[in-house]
């Protein structure tokens, strides 16, 4: 039966997010784009979707590949952008070019992150109805006995419990998939993997062969009878991925992300207005009663700079950039020698990223631990910069980490251009020059 959830609270309006009546998720949903008629079928529309927003609305979603249940997240957002503009929600941004990388001065973009509470809210709410429905699916998996499947290898029908069937996969074709207790939509991983051996496709390396005999052959020698942990789609596969906050590995010692996004001090709310200089101001700022300098460094250079492959910290940049050309054959200037300072902060916030995600940072590899992505970068020369597609994005120039030492001393480097082509205006100025269109659009959402 359909029902609504809705999220309330003190500081914001109610988001209401609807569940599915199904217990399998829908294929091939249809979505409008958030602003214009345009329509997409998802999933398979998701990146021209996100490019159109980007390339004609200048809007730029923040972590999507970790929002849950996409569709939905944006079926909510064309709703409200329908009576709204962007700056009622968004951050704004001004960059010196066009979404195609053209030059053109003051270009203003849109981004729209989970730093609104409207939306942090909703992402939570998402995430909970995604875990919801996993968990219902699971429970009737594991007791449905009406499941009626033909092998994928032999002409055996299997009847009763789906484990039956993962059972014989792994007893008479030495095929692991995984183990029941921790499998859900097991039907849609069934139809996945039976349509790529239909298309001769191997389930590992995914290579095609001309016909099934060699196919068989090969990932029998080649012990390729598995699912590849590395391919992000089979994650929704697993019951373990639905109870993470987030996609992404956490290296780094956090506060709590509500304390760091909502601080209580700035809002009123009983009137709901904004101290913007409580609410704007550092966490080192004269403001903190807390505060103290125990991390001030005097000769103006932070006391240790991470390294962006591995745990290493460098004393200096110096030193730190002569251990990534003996540790791992990157020369950090001769890389980064044509690029500006804001490209070469995208750089780097885009290498931290991958790290954190364990991904490689040239051929986008994932991997389960950081030693296993560590050694592969190493043996494949893959410790680069990536390709400029991959970082040259506007989501790259916010710090991934917080108080990053290698940020604060990229000015430097060779290679600054006084008259660079990009440019983007920091949220402090932006506070103090438009402190009225800010205040307008925290109180349209109440925070």
């Amino acid at each position: 039966m359909e029902h609504e959830v809705a999220v309330a609270g003190e500081d914001f309006p109610a988001v209401e997010v609807k569940a599915s009546p199904k217990l399998k998720p829908s294929a091939n949903t249809a979505i409008k784009c958030l602003k214009c008629d345009k329509v997409y079928i998802f999933p398979a529309d998701k990146d021209d979707c996100l490019a159109h927003l980007y390339m004609e609305h200048r809007l730029v979603i923040a972590d999507v590949e970790d929002i849950a249940l996409v569709e939905d997240y944006l079926q909510y957002w064309r709703k409200e952008f329908q009576d709204h503009e962007f700056e009622q929600y968004c951050t704004t941004m001004f960059l010196d070019q066009l979404p195609d990388g053209k030059y053109s001065k003051n270009e203003k973009y849109y981004l729209l992150c989970d730093i609104l509470p409207q939306d942090y809210e909703l992402r939570r709410r998402l995430r909970e109805k995604r875990l919801s429905e996993a968990l219902e699916r699971h429970q009737f998996e594991l007791t449905d006995r009406t499941f009626s499947k033909e092998c994928l290898f032999c002409r055996t029908v299997i009847k009763g419990l789906r484990a039956d069937y993962l059972d014989h996969l792994f007893d008479k074709h030495f095929l692991l998939v995984g183990k029941p207790e921790k499998l859900v939509y097991v039907d849609e991983l069934l139809d996945h993997l039976e349509e790529n051996l239909n298309n001769l496709v191997c389930l590992y390396c995914e290579k095609i062969f001309k016909d099934r005999p060699t196919l068989k052959e090969h990932m029998r020698k080649k012990g390729h009878k598995r699912i590849n942990p590395n391919r992000r789609e089979y994650d929704k596969y697993f019951l373990v991925n639905y109870n993470r906050s987030s996609a992404a590995p956490t290296l780094r010692k956090q506060k709590p992300r509500q304390q760091q996004r909502h601080p209580s001090s700035s809002v009123d709310l009983e009137t709901g207005s904004v101290d913007f200089d409580k609410h704007f101001a550092r966490p080192d700022s004269d403001g903190e009663q807390d505060s103290d300098w125990s991390d001030w460094a005097a000769d103006g250079e932070p006391s240790s700079i991470k390294c962006l492959f591995c745990p290493h910290l460098g004393e200096t940049f110096s030193v730190l950039k002569e251990h990534m050309i003996d540790a791992h054959r990157l020369d950090f200037d001769q890389a980064t020698s044509s690029l500006n300072f804001y490209q070469r902060v995208k750089v780097v916030n885009y290498l931290r990223r991958q790290l954190c995600m364990l991904r490689c940072a040239s051929c986008d590899l994932q991997f389960d631990e950081l030693d296993l992505l560590t050694e592969h970068m190493t043996q494949e020369l893959h410790c680069g910069i990536g390709d400029r597609a991959c970082w040259d994005k506007p989501e790259f120039f916010f710090p991934y980490i917080e108080n990053d030492g290698l940020l604060c001393v990229l000015d430097d480097s060779t290679g600054d251009d006084p008259e660079a082509d990009v440019r983007i205006i920091s949220e402090d100025s932006m506070a103090q020059i438009n402190k009225e269109a800010e205040q307008l659009s925290l109180e349209n959402f109440k925070l």
